[in-house]
């Protein structure tokens, strides 16, 4: 295990000092990425992981790019000691992951560093950590993973320079952070303001930063603190956060509030969950799986010329890697290595042992399980932005165990809300969203099941006669302000999940208007191998996956989404003149003289 972390490290960092800028005045030493055609200004973060590689190897080619990253980097400081985002960009909350890299570069592999370049690193981070204790305080208006990883940075530059004001204040965030964790097991404060209440009691929660950046930072802070009270809370909390891993290693971000940066392992610009599942060794086996499932899908979206991408289509839809996804997480990977890589005992993640039905009020979300199947269905109502995760009872998630992900909703609608931190898509027509829902149009708005932030839902187990799970929804196609048109819609829609799959009713209540269901089902553009007027077949090595619908399919068309990194088949079936639909998903074999391979 510890090779392949080493050489997927390698891999990473090999291919990003390809792009190593040299010789050109005030760029020398930065990482251009091919990508987003711009120096995402947190490369500087690579120090720390080719510092570890030259320990490692023993190559000084690593040690000479760390050298000239870290004086590239002085050109993002600012005089007060804080560092820029990007050049083009002024927050500078950022400061945190900076002084924490320098920190631990020094902390592990500061003995290869020569004492000139050593002071200069000590330097930088000394003023870093004072700008940090002068401003990144609870009342510093942000997201929580910035608490989290100021009482990490706090704790680590603390006890680096003897400090008992920053150990302190170290002490204070995470006690505040701590008191972030709700019932249902989950850390909130992801959303603006992170105190927000919805209208139905929900929180703001995603899982991505939680669980790569916002806990690890909780858990670097109780280890270096020595706070065994923080490490326990801590602990049950990546727990309750392993229901969301899926056991191909992705995470079901699918609902979350920033998951406009779902990359399906993670998140975009955060450090990877290994630093919170991967540091624990054979202490806790259940972690140590989670960090190698996880580490197994790093491999898999890693391209063939080395970089980590944005999910798991994104090579074979000719979707360049960005940058940022390989320095951030090549971080994790060295924590992960500087840790120690042991052996354990193979575990069942909870996500293979699930119960049938379980509920999160936190974020008005079901989870199912039934056989080979996984489901999530939301009404999570925390906005974070406009177009950004489904609410209405939305199936923003459908996993199956031969298959892998089925359905998985990413944004409603792509836009580049963190405009340095995204990408862009040239083939713009086949950019659209992976979301299912109920759709009509009119001359002036979009109306759709998947705004809806007032409908209820309702969640039962069916009996022995009739196994499954049966989930209703109700509610009226909304906006994307959430306003419903001038004549209200209401729908009504049944999900039945069963060990063979899902059946879905639909039924609109005033029949009449053209309304659609959009069910983008995710499959590689060339699996289609049966096409009917109402059975459509996708086959991906020995699993078939079969969309068998009541009314005629309108429309099957090649898709693509950047938010989750996902090929797929977005299968518009318009309803009835009685406003009704039924349509089943399931992995079968297709029957006998009915396949055809496009």
């Amino acid at each position: 295990m510890e090779e392949r972390y080493l050489n997927l490290l390698k891999t990473w960092c090999d291919r990003l000092l390809d792009f190593q800028i040299d010789g050109v005045e005030r760029l020398d030493g930065a990482i251009l990425c091919p990508a987003c055609m711009t120096i995402h200004g947190r490369c500087q973060d690579l120090i720390y992981p080719l510092l570890c590689l030259a320990d490692r190897t023993g190559e000084e080619r690593y040690l000479t790019a760390a050298r000239r990253l870290f004086v590239w980097g002085g050109s993002l400081v600012c005089d007060d000691g804080s560092f820029y985002n990007d050049a083009q960009s002024s927050w500078n909350g950022i400061t945190v992951f900076a002084a924490i890299v320098l920190c631990e570069s020094l902390e592990q592999h500061g003995h290869l560093l020569d004492e000139e370049t050593r002071e200069a690193f000590e330097c930088r981070m000394k003023a870093a950590g004072h700008w940090i204790y002068e401003n990144l305080t609870m009342d510093f208006v942000t997201n929580i993973n910035y608490h989290a990883t100021t009482a990490a940075a706090m704790a680590l530059l603390g006890n680096y320079e003897d400090r008992e004001d920053y150990r302190e204040r170290a002490r204070e965030m995470a006690a505040s952070c701590l008191k972030h964790i709700t019932a249902d097991g989950l850390f909130y404060g992801e959303g603006k303001p992170m105190e927000a209440v919805s209208r139905r009691g929900c929180r703001p929660v995603d899982i991505g930063y939680n669980v790569e950046e916002s806990l690890p930072a909780l858990l670097q802070y109780a280890r270096a603190m020595k706070d065994e009270e923080a490490l326990i809370r801590v602990k049950e909390v990546l727990l309750h956060h392993l229901e969301f891993m899926l056991p191909d290693g992705g995470w079901d971000n699918s609902f979350g509030t920033r998951n406009f940066k779902w990359t399906y392992w993670g998140s975009r610009t955060s450090e990877g969950c290994q630093t919170a599942y991967g540091v624990w060794g054979s202490e806790e086996p259940v972690f140590a799986e989670a960090a190698y499932r996880n580490l197994c899908l790093y491999e898999a979206c890693t391209t063939r010329d080395g970089l980590l991408a944005g999910g798991p289509d994104y090579e074979r839809f000719g979707e360049a890697a960005c940058v940022h996804h390989a320095f951030c997480h090549s971080k994790a990977l060295a924590a992960a290595l500087d840790a120690g890589i042991g052996s354990w005992e193979r575990e069942q993640l909870p996500s293979e042992k699930a119960q049938a039905l379980q509920y999160y009020p936190t974020i008005d979300t079901y989870k199912v399980a039934q056989g080979d199947w996984l489901a999530t269905v939301t009404g999570y109502d925390v906005e974070y932005c406009k177009g950004g995760h489904a609410t209405g009872g939305t199936l923003s998630l459908l996993w199956n165990k031969g298959w892998g992900p089925v359905i998985a909703a990413g944004m409603t609608d792509y836009s580049l809300y963190e405009a340095h931190n995204m990408q862009q898509v040239q083939r713009k027509h086949m950019h659209r969203s992976l979301v299912p829902r109920l759709e009509w149009k009119n001359e002036s708005a979009v109306y759709a099941q998947c705004y809806d932030d007032e409908a209820q839902v309702t969640a039962e187990p069916l009996n022995a006669e009739e196994p499954g799970v049966r989930m209703r929804v109700r509610g009226c196609l909304r906006d994307i302000r959430h306003q419903e048109p001038p004549v209200s819609m209401p729908y009504q829609i049944t999900f039945q999940f069963t060990p063979e799959g899902v059946k879905i009713r639909i039924q609109m209540e005033q029949p009449g208007k053209p309304v659609h269901f959009l069910l983008p089902l995710i499959a590689p553009h060339s699996a289609l191998c049966m096409e009917e007027p109402m059975r459509l077949g996708w086959r991906k090595g020995g699993e078939t996956v079969v969309l068998q619908t009541t009314n005629p399919v309108h429309a099957a068309a090649p898709v693509f989404n950047l938010v989750g990194g996902f090929e797929a088949w977005e299968c518009e079936i318009p309803l009835d003149k009685d406003g009704r639909l039924e349509c089943s998903v399931c992995c079968s074999a297709l029957p006998e003289g009915r396949s055809k391979i496009k």
